[in-house]
């Protein structure tokens, strides 16, 4: 286990100052992650489209998100590399390859909803690994927490067009640490000493740009697009560029709705500098006006490898109460958040 030289850190630091999120935290229990949709939010998570803010009702909620998202459960594969036998080694360095990344978050939101305005203060933690399959293998840890403020507003500007605009305020601090493979031994213990990398060194303060629209094609059938990071720049060996995401929904009668969405462009995103993109589908069922359940599929891929997983939300409103649990199908700890809210 080795540290990475200063020059490098710095550099990687620098690089990482903009960067979205590599799973961009569906926090107040409205995402992909959990059944929902980004181009077609629920209008309460920052992160989502800011043209949607005006679906949520106004109030006070706050939001905590916990749990893995990973290409696969590669503890076992990770044990593997270490084991005395050279095939078996190299076998589990074969696997590595098509699972190389892992990224665990902790996450909690506050934020404050008034005719389709957000001002929202959140704080996320993550660790990510990611396996370099290079000639001097290793696994690359990366924590980052970023502490953010978020303020933007949107909604329909004429008959069938909504507009939003919204701006982050963001205080990072960041962390690395890598594992180098031998033989025998493979890579150590990363699962503990990489994944669960506390450290984090300074504090840089950023900011972000972001934005989105919806519009009516037809009766029952709409386009939506959102972008993140409009103030593209480059920073170290990251590219940081806006993200493109598109989308169309179709109402299946009066209580449901069907969206299917994509990233319209790979870009590099936090913890690792890596290109990255995802597509999604969800079905939205309105029970009745007190009931929303939200069911879904996500499909990301990060640096080449891709992994499908399953969600599902649970939204109960009464006139002053708002509740939301969503939960991530995994074969690790499963993504879960839950919201409360009042209004």
């Amino acid at each position: 286990m080795t540290r990475l030289p200063l020059l490098s850190r710095l550099i990687v630091a620098a690089s990482a100052l903009c960067v979205p999120l590599l799973a961009q935290t569906p926090l107040f229990t409205d995402g992909t992650a959990f059944g929902g949709s980004k181009v077609f939010s629920e209008g309460l998570n920052p992160r989502g489209n800011w043209a949607r803010t005006s679906q949520a009702p106004d109030g006070y909620f706050f939001s905590y998100v916990d749990g893995n998202q990973r290409a696969q459960d590669n503890k076992s594969i990770l044990a593997n590399t270490a084991s005395a036998n050279p095939t078996a080694a190299t076998a589990a360095l074969g696997q590595l390859a098509n699972a190389p990344w892992a990224l665990g978050t902790k996450a909690y939101g506050l934020s404050a909803v008034k005719s389709g305005s957000i001002l929202a203060l959140t704080r996320e933690e993550l660790n990510g690994m990611i396996y370099n399959p290079g000639w001097n293998q290793f696994l690359d840890g990366r924590r980052a927490v970023v502490d953010r403020l978020s303020l933007g507003g949107g909604g329909p500007v004429q008959t069938g067009l909504s507009l939003g605009f919204g701006i982050r305020v963001e205080s990072w601090e960041l962390g690395e640490q890598t594992a180098t493979f031998s033989t025998p031994g493979g890579f150590g213990n990363p699962e503990s000493s990489l994944m669960g990398l506390t450290s984090t060194s300074g504090r840089t303060l950023t900011y972000g740009l972001d934005g989105g629209l919806t519009y009516d094609l037809a009766t029952g059938v709409r386009l939506g697009v959102a972008v993140d990071q409009l103030n593209a720049k480059t920073l170290g060996d990251v590219s940081l560029k806006p993200q493109f995401r598109g989308g169309l929904q179709i109402d299946l009668g009066q209580q449901t709705k069907l969206s299917i969405e994509s990233d319209l462009n790979a870009v590099e995103l936090m913890p690792v500098p890596v290109k990255q993109q995802s597509s999604s589908a969800s079905l939205r069922y309105a029970v009745s006006s007190t009931v929303v359940f939200l069911v879904g599929a996500e499909q990301r891929k990060v640096d080449g490898a891709s992994v499908t997983r399953g969600g599902a939300t649970l939204q109960i409103r009464t006139d002053s109460l708002l509740l939301g649990f969503g939960f991530q199908a995994s074969q690790d700890s499963p993504m879960k958040s839950a919201t409360l809210g009042f209004h």
